[in-house]
């Protein structure tokens, strides 16, 4: 099914309740999950305080060797730390099962009195799938989820919400005839970024199945 959607751009993401406490960069999914980029030392403990006890990290590459900090901050403050790294970039997509069962541990989690924290480098790309996929099912197998009559409007309302309003497609595709060949190479980098992502959002209404 083809689904048409208007793109959006927002500084931040608007369309979720914002916690008080919590750095701009960072948006409340629903009571249970948090999403944004990579947190620095000083958001790490910002989160902890507002009640995140688990990070899902789906970095593919690392910033400055910060994922192995980050995995070690997480083990003194009592963060369980997950990585489930894949990259856009080289054409890697996780499976249903793996959404299935991240979705499955944040509503645990939650139930349990934590909070979740969603990231990869900057929260637009990987993490928006991730967000969208848990906002869509709650934790309940996608299956489930599909069965219900207003499935269809419920997922484009997330897609929307989720992917389209937080620039998931800031980057545009860019045409250059010029011979400086330094900018051909990032031109050309950008426009391998901009494929990707389109492919990647292919990938992920397929997996929907919208």
């Amino acid at each position: 099914m083809n689904i048409q959607y208007t793109p959006k751009k927002h500084n931040n993401y608007s369309s979720a309740i914002i916690f008080k406490a919590l750095p701009k960069q960072y948006s409340k999914v629903d009571e249970y999950l948090i999403r944004g980029p990579h947190p620095s030392i000083k958001n790490l403990l910002i989160l902890k305080q507002e009640g995140v006890n688990q990070i899902f990290d789906f970095r593919h590459l690392s910033n400055f060797g910060f994922k192995f900090i980050e995995k070690f901050l997480c083990k003194l403050l009592g963060i369980k730390y997950t990585r489930l790294p894949y990259s856009n970039l080289y054409g890697e997509y996780p499976k249903l099962e793996t959404f299935e069962q991240t979705a499955a541990k944040v509503k645990q989690n939650g139930n349990n009195g934590g909070r979740t924290l969603f990231h990869c480098n900057s929260g637009r790309h990987r993490t928006a799938h991730f967000a969208a996929f848990y906002k869509l099912t709650k934790g309940e197998s996608l299956k489930k989820v599909q069965a219900k009559k207003n499935y269809k409007q419920l997922a484009k309302d997330i897609i929307q919400e989720q992917i389209y309003n937080t620039n998931y497609f800031s980057r545009t595709k860019i045409e250059y005839k010029g011979r400086n060949p330094i900018k051909r190479i990032l031109i050309k980098y950008n426009n391998k970024i901009y494929d990707c992502l389109n492919n990647a959002q292919r990938m992920f209404l397929e997996l929907i199945k919208l």
